[in-house]
Order: structure tokens, then sequence, then C-alpha cells
């Protein structure tokens, strides 16, 4: 039997290896150690110094996962800490519970940290502690809770910091995806032209542009490019540098498709796509050229009636090589108007589920393409828009262009 003076320093010794090991803990979490150092540590100190015979350790991360296991095999025992320990702060099994993984440990020291539940340790078969053992359950109840909300605070600044450089990466994209809108529409006396675009997210994948190409032609382009980011405004970017750069060197359309496609594909590595509507506007000869690859079917207003614009391809990148390729070829009459859109007009839903769909589309088109000014039917179509839509959020980019033949050259 151990005299008083042996047990005070017997208690003396263990108050220094604990106050050893809690010092190694803060500075391993203080060194920014690994998680699974930090753990082995944890073990060591509760089965080589605190003499713990067994330990089950479990840790939420993205699920409920078992980090260490010592003097038992947690696959024997079925445990689910997301159902069996909710709202367990300490529990000492009954011997008359039932489960088997109750009957194994003595304790169970559960880590909770802002009202979450971090983890849990399970122990048992510590009959060889030396010393109070409600204190030294408290000291592990205390590394326990060092080491867990270190490793979670650890977890939450890495992710806080990769919110924060996806919020730059979001926000450069945006400045340069706003970057490749054209700044004015000119429609050099010969066209009245109006665009809208309502980005769903801070970056959108959708792109338009008009510019002209001679004293007789000019060029439309609308496009939708899979994907958002950086990486989606960085290919809308090259697609539109090429776009500029080669439309001068290609009278054919459908020739200047096709390298468009190659330098998509080269760029995408076939990863991504882009849905194009080009067309060539002829002013003299009233008439568009066009090519659609995947795009929706711009369409063309002029009587009271629609005339869709498809013929084409498959959508840009997809293929080294597009496997097929039609050009369409459509009258465009003095008044008649030019529609190209994304889907995220058509697309858009009510509270119900409903879609805005094709009709409603034209019947705005129908209603207000008396306007002299494009802008209000652009106005009018975003109203009845929201009047659908009512609180419900966009679900997509909007955007939409306009085209109207005012006259032809003399």
């Amino acid at each position: 039997m151990e005299t008083p003076e042996l047990q005070t320093q017997n208690d003396l010794l263990l108050k220094k290896i604990q106050l050893h090991w809690l010092l190694q803990i803060t500075k391993a979490v203080n060194y920014n150690l690994p998680a699974p150092q930090l753990f082995e540590i944890y073990k060591n100190v509760l089965v080589n110094h605190l003499h713990i015979g067994k330990l089950l350790l479990f840790v939420h991360e993205n699920s409920w996962t078992q980090i260490l296991s010592h003097g038992v095999n947690y696959r024997d025992f079925n445990i689910d800490p997301e159902k069996d320990l909710e709202g367990l702060h300490e529990y000492i099994p009954h011997s008359s519970d039932s489960r088997l993984w109750l009957k194994e440990f003595d304790t169970i020291i559960p880590v909770i940290h802002h009202d979450k539940a971090l983890g849990y340790a399970f122990l048992g078969n510590y009959s060889n502690l030396k010393g109070n053992q409600k204190e030294i359950l408290a000291y592990i109840h205390t590394i326990t809770n060092i080491i867990i909300v270190a490793i979670e605070n650890k977890r939450l600044t890495k992710e806080s910091i990769t919110r924060v450089t996806m919020q730059k990466e979001l926000q450069l994209a945006a400045e340069m995806q706003a970057m490749l809108f054209p700044e004015s529409l000119d429609g050099f006396n010969v066209f009245d032209i109006a665009a809208t675009y309502l980005p769903h997210h801070e970056v959108g994948g959708d792109f338009y542009d008009f510019f002209r190409i001679n004293d007789h032609e000019s060029l439309v382009c609308m496009a939708d490019v899979s994907g958002k980011g950086m990486a989606a405004a960085l290919l809308m970017s090259n697609f539109q540098a090429h776009l500029r750069a080669l439309t001068p060197h290609f009278s054919s359309l459908p020739d200047l498709v096709r390298e468009l496609n190659r330098s998509v594909y080269r760029n995408a590595k076939g990863e991504k796509y882009i849905t194009v509507f080009i067309a060539r506007i002829h002013h003299d000869e009233n008439m568009i050229r066009f090519v659609n690859a995947g795009h929706n079917p711009p369409f063309l207003f002029h009587q009271n009636l629609f005339t869709d614009l498809a013929d084409g391809t498959t959508g840009l990148g997809m293929f080294e090589e597009l496997p097929f390729l039609n050009e369409g070829e459509i009258s465009f009459p003095e008044n008649s108007i030019l529609i190209c859109y994304t889907d995220g007009i058509t697309d858009l839903e009510d509270a119900q589920g409903n879609f805005f769909g094709i009709e409603n589309f034209h019947s705005c088109i129908r209603s207000y393409s008396s306007e002299h000014d494009l802008n209000l039917i652009h106005q009018r179509l975003k109203e009845t828009m929201n009047e659908f839509r009512k609180e419900k959020e966009y679900n997509d980019d909007v955007t939409l262009m306009t085209i109207r033949l005012r006259r032809t050259f003399p």
C-alpha cells in the first residue's frame, strides 16, 4: 500500500507528464502539423502514458469517420454516431443496455463546438490509471477537444481561403467577361440594334457580338459556353479574339465556323464546348446567311410570322472536326426583326415550375414589335418575365439581341 508521501510523489509525476504532453500537443497544433500526426500524438498519450486499454475515436469531417482504434476492432460494432450519440455530453453505459459496443467501453467523451458534434472518444479498460480517475478523464477530455477543434478550425480556415480565392476568381472572370461585350452597338445607319444581358451568377456563360465586316456586310454572333467561372470566361475570350481576327479572312461562313471549331477544340481539349449562332448580314442583298452551331434557334419576325434559323451543326469544340455543317439563308426584309437569345428566357420558371416558353416569348414580340426603339421591346419583355416569375429567381443567364433592318443601301 502506498504511503501518503509516495502517493503525493506519484500525483506530481502524473501532473508533470500531463503538463508535458499538453505542451507538446499545443506546440504541435501551433506548428500546424497534419491531422494524422496530431492523432498519433493523441493515441501515444492515451495508450502509452495514461494506459487506456480500449480506444475508439470518431471524427466528423465530411461524414463520420473512425480515426483511431486500439484494443478493440470497431468493425465488430454497429456504431452510428449521427444517430446513436445525438445530444450526448458525457455517457457512462449501463450493463443492462443490449448494444454490444456500450458494454465494451466505460466512458464516451464528446467534442462539441458551436453546438456541433465534431468527435467522440470511446474509452474502456482503464483500470491501470494512476491517480484520480475523474481528473484524468477531464484531462483526456481537454486534449481531445484541443486536437479535434484545432483540426476543425484548420479545415474552416482552408475553406475560407478557398472561398476568398474563388470569389477573386469570379470577380476577375466577371471583369473579363464584361470586356467581351461591345461597349456600344453601331447600326451604321442601316440597323436598329439593342442588347440585354442579365447574368444569373456573377459570371455567366453568354456572349454576343456585332461588327462591320466590310461596306456590304456585318457579322452577328450569339454564344453560350458550357460551364462558368474563370475557365469559361477565358474560353469565351479566346473565342471572341479568334472570331474578330478570322472573320475578315473567310468569305465562306462554313469555312469560318470550321476554323473556329478547331480553335475551341484545341483550347478546351474536348472538356468544354460553345453553342454559337453566327450570321453574315448582307446589307445590299437584304439577306442573312447563317450557321447555328447547337444554339437556341434565333428567329426572324416579319409580317407577324416567326421563322426559326436552325440550320447549322453541333456545338463548337465537341468534335475535332465537325461531323456535318449546313449553311442557312433567309431574306431579311426592311422592318423585319432578327431576334437572337439564350435559353434563360424560354427556360424561366414560375413558382409552380411552369416554363415561360417560346409562345410567351413570341407573344411579347408580337405585342411590342411596333415600338420604334428596340430597347423598349427589351424593357417590356423583362417586365413580362418578372411578372411571370414573381418572387422566383432567374434560373439562368438571360441574353437578348434584336436587329431591325432599317433601310437598304442606295
